[in-house]
């Protein structure tokens, strides 16, 4: 209790400017000789952006062409997160897939979405240690599947409240018929099953996967190919719909800070783009945002223990109820601290 005595005080005094974080894009998008100007790679770019809730987001090749290579461990720390995806092969999926398992490892987000977490051929896909130690959550090479017009919308929301769906309220995607190729657009994954421990967020209207999050809180995946209908009007999720916020929300989720679970926010202002964006630093924002989210009855953020005694088994685990139990573990995370 001292702890949570402690956090109260220092909750009068701390305070900090906004600090957003910077994240990348590592794609296969398109094959070209420069993926800064290439729209399947700046639309996604474009996009976050607009979003208000990034400093920066780079652009990263991964295709065998251009400026594209495999980046480091040591480049990829530069960023909080990153959005992997395929439309033509990587350079190298062996070395991508050792290196984004090592950057989850040290402490980075992942997020991966269409065709990169759906295709059938191996260079595509993430191989190395995403694969071969199961960092992936939607079984890999299972194939994806398109849709006639007009095209597929969001389903179901499977969890309530849960922080990638937050701004999320309408999501489509177009969907036509190619001569000799059947129904195309609205890109979904053809299987709807997951690995064991994952946890399926929302789903498209056909009951496909559209978000799935891990066990590991830093690995998320989109049933969803984040080019918008700005490039293509046929078969990508429009832009008139909330697939930046999705796409967004993701790399912020998967950013969770390590070793700082109190840190919730940037800004205590529901209207200020960055309220519920973790900064790193804890001060009232963090505070006032817990108890929004307390009051507001969001399990899937301030359902945080069964107990306020360390030595009970219920400390630390959510028990499906928000009360003072909640709030004192709370403040005993505030307590400790960000590293």
């Amino acid at each position: 209790m001292s702890l949570a005595i402690g956090a109260i005080s220092a909750l009068c005094v701390s305070a900090t400017g906004q600090t957003l974080p910077d994240v990348a894009i590592v794609a296969a998008a398109s094959n070209t000789a420069n993926e800064q100007t290439n729209t399947r790679f700046t639309d996604p770019r474009d996009k976050l952006m607009g979003t208000g809730l990034f400093n920066s987001v780079t652009i990263i090749s991964t295709t065998p062409f251009g400026g594209g290579r495999i980046p480091t461990l040591e480049e990829l720390q530069q960023y909080r997160a990153v959005l992997v995806w395929s439309n033509d092969s990587h350079r190298d999926s062996v070395a991508l897939g050792n290196v984004l398992a090592d950057y989850v490892d040290a402490g980075g987000g992942v997020v991966h979405a269409v065709f990169g977490n759906t295709s059938t051929v191996a260079a595509r896909q993430l191989l190395g240690r995403w694969q071969d130690e199961a960092y992936y959550l939607i079984p890999p090479a299972s194939g994806w599947q398109g849709t006639e017009a007009p095209g597929r919308s969001m389903g179901q929301i499977l969890v309530d409240n849960h922080p990638i769906m937050e701004g999320v309220h309408s999501f489509f995607a177009f969907g036509y018929i190619v001569q000799g190729l059947g129904p195309w657009g609205a890109f979904r994954p053809n299987t709807r099953e997951v690995v064991p421990g994952a946890t399926k967020v929302a789903l498209w209207d056909d009951g496909a996967t559209l978000v799935v999050v891990g066990p590991n809180p830093r690995v998320v995946e989109l049933g969803m190919h984040p080019v918008s209908s700005d490039v293509n009007a046929l078969g990508y999720w429009d832009a008139a719909t909330d697939g930046a916020r999705l796409m967004a929300n993701a790399l912020l989720y998967a950013m969770q800070p390590t070793g700082c679970a109190a840190d919730f926010t940037t800004s205590s202002d529901p209207n200020d783009p960055s309220y519920g964006v973790p900064d790193g630093v804890l001060d009232q924002s963090d505070f006032f945002y817990f108890l929004d989210q307390f009051v507001a009855g969001n399990l899937a953020v301030a359902d945080l223990s069964g107990s306020t005694d360390p030595n009970d088994p219920g400390y630390g685990n959510p028990d499906g109820v928000l009360d003072a139990s909640d709030l004192f573990y709370y403040l005993d995370l505030f307590a400790l601290g960000c590293p």
